[in-house]
């Protein structure tokens, strides 16, 4: 039979075919360089801050999505990776802003995105960037480390007049609108008293280098903010001098009489509170003492409200009188049983105890 013939010669001529093939494969140049595989998104964010860089000025022309057909070739957002890795901003911005048009909560996409826009100096781009991620983002553990990557980078820009003298305004929101989603943040404080003071606004300065006063790490500056912005508000008693102050008994917690301004209030001691403060209910019956309000954000245990600020002419704790003192009004209605809070912007300004037995509040200035 002649079959046998014609399929050997059929055979040969397609291996011959195949190895020339193979031979043109292997003899092509290779068009991409070797994967990056020591650098995430993840380690972006967790890597200390650059310094601030300038702005980026290229113009590069729109980059489709590139599609992959082999299972080792790079997915889109291993592209924007390795393309930030290597300084290839411009392509990687355009590819992740690509990607989060087909997925806006795409979460891995808006971190990188937001790292490459701060590489770009593109810092109100980068900001807001943050904001959408931690909206967008579920690992609990990523957002504690991006608050704190967003907190430091705040302060740096905060820092450097050169490159936001003229966008104070716009930082304060940003500033604020991260200390509610981190209100112990002492840094995020400190760096808005000091931008307050500035201006010349004593109230707001005060509030917030009270709230830094509260953190450890923040304490011993904010501590000589408070003095720097109002003295210690103490104008009859001596350093070291120790005051008693009777506490009157209310369940398992203690009330302090005090007097503002010539009226009588009972205030509960908090030494959780940052703030002292009145109820809703004293300052409607006594709303002569609210003058010059400046509008905050408190947090509570029910969340975040909005109330303000006022400066009393005087807070008096038996022989102690604190003078021209700021309170808040607290969203609280308790007229038949407290009238405001004491907390530690007072207190902190003592080494005290309370001596339950004898319900005494004892007061010693630092």
């Amino acid at each position: 039979m002649r079959l046998a013939p014609v399929l050997a010669l059929t055979l040969a001529a397609f291996a011959a075919g195949f190895y020339a093939s193979e031979y043109r494969h292997s003899t092509r140049p290779q068009s991409n360089p070797a994967v990056i595989t020591n650098y995430s998104a993840a380690e972006a964010v967790a890597s200390a801050a650059p310094q601030l860089p300038a702005e980026a000025d290229a113009d590069i022309s729109p980059v489709p999505l590139p599609s992959y057909s082999s299972a080792s070739a790079l997915t889109p957002l291993e592209q924007a990776t390795r393309w930030v890795a290597t300084g290839n901003y411009g392509q990687a911005v355009q590819l992740l802003e690509q990607l989060l048009q087909s997925d806006p909560q795409l979460a891995e996409a808006m971190r990188l995105l937001a790292r490459v826009y701060e590489e770009q100096g593109q810092h109100e781009k980068a900001v807001a960037t943050w904001f959408r991620y931690f909206n967008a983002e579920t690992d609990a553990q990523k957002i504690d480390v991006g608050l704190q990557y967003l907190a430091n980078y705040l302060v740096r820009l905060a820092s450097n007049p050169v490159v936001f003298g003229e966008r104070q305004a716009w930082l304060k929101q940003q500033l604020n609108d991260l200390i509610r989603l981190t209100p112990d943040n002492g840094e995020l404080h400190l760096r808005l008293a000091s931008m307050h003071l500035d201006e010349k606004d004593k109230e707001l300065a005060q509030y917030h280098a009270l709230m830094a006063a509260n953190q450890v790490n923040t304490r011993a500056r904010a501590e000589a903010l408070l003095l720097l912005i109002s003295g210690d508000g103490l104008n009859n008693v001596a350093s070291g001098e120790e005051v008693i102050i009777g506490l009157q008994r209310f369940g398992k917690q203690f009330l302090v009489p005090v007097t503002i301004d010539g009226f009588s209030a009972r205030l509960l001691l908090d030494t959780g509170a940052s703030i002292s403060g009145l109820t809703a209910t004293f300052v409607e019956r006594h709303y002569s003492l609210v003058r010059n309000t400046k509008p905050i954000k408190l947090n509570t245990a029910s969340g975040s409200v909005d109330t303000y600020l006022f400066v009393v002419n005087s807070v008096t704790l038996e022989s102690l009188e604190f003078t021209q003192h700021m309170l808040a009004r607290l969203p609280m209605d308790n007229a038949n049983q407290f009238d405001g809070l004491l907390g530690v912007d007072i207190l902190g300004r003592f080494e005290f105890f309370i001596d339950q037995e004898k319900a005494e509040l004892h007061l010693r200035k630092r």
